[in-house]
């Protein structure tokens, strides 16, 4: 489905479908789909084990559906399979048990139209099935509970997962974090947590949505339920206590009411109490895994070469050093000023990003997809990939005020580094692979001087997938989040180079994560990662957590 006008941003919606044993309940939904007032721009159903499959697919082919098999068990996988798989500018979610009415789609696409900032959209539900007098009653205590208890838990509107849609941007940016591959959790419940709050997610009670009385089946159904609601809530304390988020919202309440600047952030009393970093190094003291070794080496590691290593304009000059100018990409400016940018000479292909942090960055391409737009928001610390003509300078500028008004990471108890680099935006030559579009990204872990893993990202911009590798280029059984790529990528045919510049830049460190390009005539230096994910990279199976760890060896103190 597409809508558009001259004036705003051109929006086109897929939708996932998640299944499981119920085809006839999937018949009904996808019909309703394709009742809509406008269509989807593709229907994604992901089947997770169902035992009557051929039925499946003949339902999904018969609807002009797209069929997906997620074979990891539970709706957390099935749904970030679906998200993954998508690629329009919005993903809207339903259940299999689920009928949208005529106006779903067309509600869902106005609504991020018209709000370029929105991130999510969620709304309630009836049931259509069960007791005609418990219908509406029961629909409201139900709902009403999840929004009330499920709110006050996040300090935030939930998304509920039988009605909700997503900006793609949003999942790009969220993707790698959500806990998909644990069947005891709630997705949507999950996926609100890693929303945050500092994304806009709008309720709308216009937004409807007919929907199975299966919760209220029996009573150990909704038992289950409730059980998981309070697993998914546990998986993200102790660091998002309700407490915690509440303080941090109502700091952010606090700073829009004395009119802070738009994008500048004040770090949390507990990310610089010297009795939190007390209690957090004792609880470190002895790491075994690799996410705890991250953790070890935030907390201690505060040597200058660390903060040459997440400077990305101070750390070219020590590529440079080590393995030639040759490495690096072109360097269009680094400014102090962000109104620089109003007065610099830069080609129609280019990226903008700070110095002082990671996630961030304008790509400008005539690659990009015409519906792609600048965030509206000054600092929105996201990647955004966009043609010239959507363009301004001064919205580049505006951007760019708000990356250096924020101190990026969570402040000097978690990850200290990025409070020690200068605030500043570095301008580039955007990097094209051999067929002209965005590189693939080879993230080499170098564990004291040696290449041990080798981690390949593809399609940041479309169907992000991820696979593992060690250096003999066998590929490891094990996700990190976004799916296989299919076919396997091939060993880059300048491996062996890779790895020698890799372990050029990290001699002298016990670990850091070395990511590179393979532009086909040329290598090129990306940066260098000394906290991959926060210390929070996911690891499925969770044995590759221990086998990554067990080739690292902290030193008991950095010097």
């Amino acid at each position: 489905m597409t809508i558009e006008t001259t004036d705003l941003e051109t929006v086109t919606v897929d939708v996932v479908v998640p299944v499981k044993d119920d085809a006839a309940l999937l018949r009904r939904c996808l019909r309703s789909l394709r009742a809509q007032d406008t269509r989807p721009a593709s229907i994604i159903v992901v089947d997770n084990g169902s035992l009557d499959r051929a039925e499946v697919a003949a339902i999904t082919e018969r609807y002009g559906a797209v069929l997906i098999d997620e074979p990891v068990p539970g709706i957390p996988a099935a749904n970030a399979a679906g998200f993954d798989r998508a690629t329009a500018t919005v993903v809207a979610r339903l259940d299999a048990d689920c009928v949208p009415p005529p106006d779903w789609l067309t509600r869902i696409a106005e609504a991020f139209r018209a709000e370029p900032e929105l991130d999510a959209l969620t709304g309630p539900a009836t049931f259509i099935d069960g007791p005609r007098p418990l219908r509406a009653p029961l629909a409201a205590v139900y709902l009403g509970a999840y929004r009330l208890f499920v709110g006050a838990a996040l300090a935030q509107t939930p998304i509920f997962g039988s009605n909700c849609a997503i900006r793609r941007a949003t999942w790009d940016e969220i993707a790698h974090a959500v806990h998909r591959h644990d069947a005891e959790l709630h997705d949507d419940l999950d996926v609100s947590a890693h929303l945050g709050l500092d994304r806009r997610v709008r309720y709308d009670r216009g937004l409807g949505m007919g929907m199975s009385m299966r919760p209220f089946s029996d009573a150990a159904s909704l038992a289950v339920r409730l059980r998981r609601g309070w697993t998914t809530l546990r998986v993200h304390w102790p660091q998002e206590l309700p407490i915690v988020r509440w303080a941090h919202h109502t700091a952010r309440l606090h700073a829009a009411v004395t009119a802070a600047p738009a994008g500048s952030s004040s770090v949390r009393w507990r990310e610089r109490s010297a009795l939190v970093l007390a209690a957090r190094r004792w609880r470190t003291r002895r790491p075994q895994t690799f996410r705890e070794k991250v953790r070890y080496k935030m907390l201690r590691d505060r040597r200058p070469m660390i903060v040459t290593f997440a400077d990305k304009a101070a750390v070219r000059e020590y590529v440079a050093s080590r393995i030639g100018s040759s490495a690096l990409p072109q360097a269009y400016g680094v400014l102090d000023d962000p109104r620089a940018l109003r007065e610099l000479d830069l080609p129609a292909s280019y990226v903008v990003k700070p110095t002082h942090g990671s996630g961030a960055a304008i790509v400008v391409s005539p690659a990009a997809s015409p519906d792609t737009r600048l965030p509206t928001e000054p600092g929105s610390w996201v990647y955004r990939h966009v043609r010239p003509e959507a363009v301004s300078r001064d919205a580049l500028v505006s951007i760019a005020d708000g990356w250096v008004a924020q101190l990026y990471g969570q402040g000097p108890n978690r990850e200290w580094v990025y409070g020690q680099v200068p605030r500043r935006i570095i301008v580039e030559e955007l990097l094209t692979g051999p067929e002209g579009g965005i590189p693939d990204d080879y993230k080499l872990f170098v564990f004291h001087g040696r290449c041990r893993y080798i981690q390949v990202d593809a399609g940041r911009f479309g169907r992000r997938t991820q696979d593992f590798f060690r250096p003999d280029w066998s590929h490891l059984p094990m996700s990190g989040g976004p799916p296989w790529a299919d076919p396997e990528p091939p060993a880059p045919r300048r491996l062996d180079e890779m790895i020698r510049m890799a372990e050029r830049l990290a001699e002298g460190t016990d670990f850091v994560r070395v990511d590179l390009y393979d532009l086909g005539d040329r290598i090129v230096f990306g940066e260098l990662t000394s906290y991959p994910a926060g210390g929070d990279s996911p690891f499925d199976p969770e044995s590759y957590n221990a086998e990554f760890g067990s080739w690292w060896m902290v030193p008991r103190r950095y010097r």
